[in-house]
């Protein structure tokens, strides 16, 4: 039988959460569905784990690569292998709801490109509880498509109008699926070698040429924040990998929106200024950063003075960021790394500064208003 779904898993070294996570997909009962097991050379017993659960499940297929070569080939590979009508990606720690598969088969008819759904996070270490959601779907217009494509290339926060569709989530490949023969039709694979954002660039792709796409406000996918993952753990090539991608971005702007100064003032306002703050978290202050203070503060400096850095952070408008990062952004214009450091050790100094400020403003707005009675 032709499977109508595909569930493509992404593994590497993730033997805590792999068990939760495949019970929740072989969970899905329907024979209309397909299981993709990509583990990416894992050296921590996940390989074992996904040959024990193919032999359980006669809809698993597990592909074993024989060397390491990064999440952008797993899901490439995901991509090209899957039979199904649709392709749902899978992060080896999350976990899909166990009325998933009702939902993903009604699908069978759908004509869009591409369907979104909502997520839920975890709560002490397990999955919200939400309910399915009763609500109808959402089309989605071209302009709003646009908005997403607009988020993905240049890192501005998408704010539609339509209160609606607010809880969509552009920018990962999680919580929404993808119609095989439109990714096939247009050959939309994934960066090759991008080590992190590279669902920015595939999804920036993916919403320039998507023609129609609809909103479910239903929770689909469990997302598990993990302190191992890419977007939290040590990352000392940090700098290159983000400069692959300002560089795809810069070629997707120049070909999609040329001329459009709005588009690149936010690429500068959002991308650069977001590469800045995580630079500081995941690589110069992060805990694992073996290099010495008087090296990283070299770093930083020569960071700040390079190009496209010194740009972004010479013409910042801090009200388009919220109170803590306005501190952080603050002292990085000043060079203040001593203050810096402390800051990324003692994170809890930042929580206290936007509460303290965020209770001043109010104080000042009551007051304001009270004397203008």
């Amino acid at each position: 039988m032709q499977p109508m779904i595909s569930i493509g898993v992404a593994i590497y070294n993730v033997k805590t959460y792999l068990p939760a996570c495949l019970d929740s997909v072989l969970a899905q009962q329907s024979e209309e569905i397909e299981i993709l097991l990509v583990d990416d050379c894992s050296s921590d017993g996940s390989a074992a784990l996904c040959d024990a659960y193919a032999e359980k499940d006669a809809r698993v297929r597990v592909i074993h690569f024989p060397e390491n070569q990064g999440i952008c080939e797993v899901r490439n590979t995901i991509i090209r292998e899957s039979r199904g009508q649709w392709i749902y990606f899978v992060d080896g720690d999350d976990l899909l709801p166990e009325w998933f598969a009702e939902t993903a088969l009604a699908l069978r008819d759908d004509p869009h490109d591409v369907v979104f759904f909502d997520y839920a996070g975890y709560w002490k270490d397990r999955p919200q509880q939400v309910p399915p959601s009763s609500e109808e779907t959402i089309e989605l217009t071209p302009e709003t498509i646009d908005s997403y494509c607009i988020s993905c290339v240049s890192g501005a926060p998408c704010q539609p109008e339509d209160e609606r569709i607010r809880r969509v989530l552009c920018t990962s490949v999680w919580a929404k699926t993808y119609r095989r023969a439109f990714l096939t039709e247009h050959n939309l694979l994934f960066p090759d070698r991008q080590k992190k954002s590279q669902d920015v660039i595939f999804n920036t792709l993916v919403f320039h040429y998507c023609q129609s796409a609809c909103y479910q406000p239903k929770v689909m996918y469990y997302y598990r924040t993990n302190e191992g993952s890419v977007c939290n753990r040590y990352n000392p090539d940090y700098i290159p990998v983000m400069n692959s991608l300002m560089q795809h971005n810069l070629t997707h702007i120049k070909a999609f929106y040329p001329g459009r100064e709005d588009v690149m003032d936010d690429f500068y306002r959002y991308r650069v200024v977001g590469i800045v703050l995580d630079y500081m978290r995941l690589d110069l202050f992060h805990k694992d950063n073996p290099k010495s203070r008087k090296q990283r503060k070299q770093e930083f400096l020569a960071f700040l003075d390079s190009h496209p850095y010194l740009d972004a952070m010479s013409h910042l408008d801090l009200n388009l960021y919220w109170l803590e990062r306005q501190l952080l952004l603050k002292c990085a214009q000043k060079r203040r790394f001593s203050f810096l450091s402390f800051i990324h050790k003692k994170p809890w100094t930042l929580k206290l500064y936007g509460g303290i400020m965020n209770r001043i403003n109010r104080c000042k707005k009551v007051f304001h208003r009270e004397g203008g009675r």
